[in-house]
């Protein structure tokens, strides 16, 4: 986009592009919309910094929002949202709102403070208003507005693929999730296929983890991928497959975007995250909430189908209803 004619100032992190499917939904609402990474960089080297020592890369971030302000100066922007913000100091934060006086700034953490640098709590109060995937955040800071992840549309159409997955696993393996999926494939019925994607985003941490973190001893290179998976082979695998497996960060007690996905594609799920069962959209014969350190599967879950739920919450959680109640007009 050129340097003039938006009215939407929308920062996060590309993140398998979540964040540029809320700008495409946002053009649609006819916003004319400037994206930018939340990161003066996204090698790994540079996000480690950004979350743990900011301090060693306070002036190339300087160097990276100083002209973005500036861009927003010469703009109409009446709309600023902020999705995580990692590297966006209070200092940084307050200029943007100087060049903005007529913009309502909104925040937007997917992530949990314990997940997160150590001043995402300081910049709540820059903003009008600020929201949280984290209920347990939510409880503990007052300021933070509870709201769940989306599903982007494609999960409420996938394709109808004969059903020749029965247990799916597709996502990064970070933390205890490799053991985690161990001791779950050791639950599961022997007659039950269970598809494990394992993505993780670097060979050469991925040597290196798996020889110095006990939880990825016996794992091995051909278990894994190391490119993410294209959009078009991601939604026929989740149309081929019946129950999905989640596993949250335990840093986290909000929903991962897997576990509202499969609420949009209508898949059961099997999740370690007891957070669920207070959700509105709970069911006990679509998820089943297990234990990570010794997991049982119910053999009735695993053989029934899914129950649909009310389309009002599938409205809810789409993308749409996400920017209803995050930018409402």
């Amino acid at each position: 986009m050129t340097d003039s004619g938006f009215d939407t100032l929308l920062i996060g992190a590309s993140f398998f592009g979540y964040v540029l499917e809320i700008k495409a939904a946002l053009e649609a609402r006819g916003r004319r919309v400037r994206w930018a990474e939340d990161r003066p960089a996204t090698d790994v080297k540079t996000r480690a910094l950004v979350r743990l020592h900011p301090a060693l890369v306070a002036s190339q971030t300087e160097a990276y929002f100083r002209p973005l302000i500036e861009e927003a100066r010469r703009n109409p922007v009446t709309e600023v949202l902020v999705i995580k913000g990692e590297a966006c100091s209070v200092e940084m934060l307050n200029e943007l709102r100087k060049a903005c006086p007529k913009a309502r700034f909104t925040l937007y953490y997917w992530d949990s403070y314990r997940n997160m640098p150590g001043n995402s709590h300081e910049k709540v109060d820059v903003f009008d208003r600020a929201f949280s995937f984290d209920p347990i955040d939510c409880d503990h800071d007052k300021r933070l507005h509870f709201r769940p992840l989306f599903y982007l549309d494609r999960f409420r159409t996938l394709p109808n693929l004969e059903l020749d997955v029965d247990v799916l696993f597709l996502g990064t393996v970070h933390t205890d999730r490799y053991r985690v999926l161990k001791r779950i494939e050791e639950e599961l019925p022997k007659d039950l296929r269970f598809v494990q994607i394992l993505y993780y985003p670097s060979k050469k941490l991925f040597q290196v983890r798996r020889v110095l973190d006990p939880r990825m001893w016996g794992a091995r290179r051909r278990e894994f991928i190391f490119e993410p998976i294209a959009g078009g082979t991601v939604n026929n695998l989740f149309a081929r497959t019946r129950i999905a497996v989640d596993i949250e960060r335990s840093v986290q007690s909000g929903f991962t975007i897997r576990t509202i996905e499969m609420l949009g594609a209508s898949k059961k799920l099997i999740t370690t995250n007891p957070r669920v069962t207070r959700a509105d959209f709970y069911d006990a014969n679509n998820i089943a909430v297990i234990n990570r350190w010794s997991p049982q599967l119910d053999e009735a879950f695993l053989r029934e189908p899914y129950r649909p739920v009310a389309p009002a919450i599938l409205d809810r959680y789409s993308l749409s209803g996400w920017l209803d109640e995050v930018l409402p007009s």
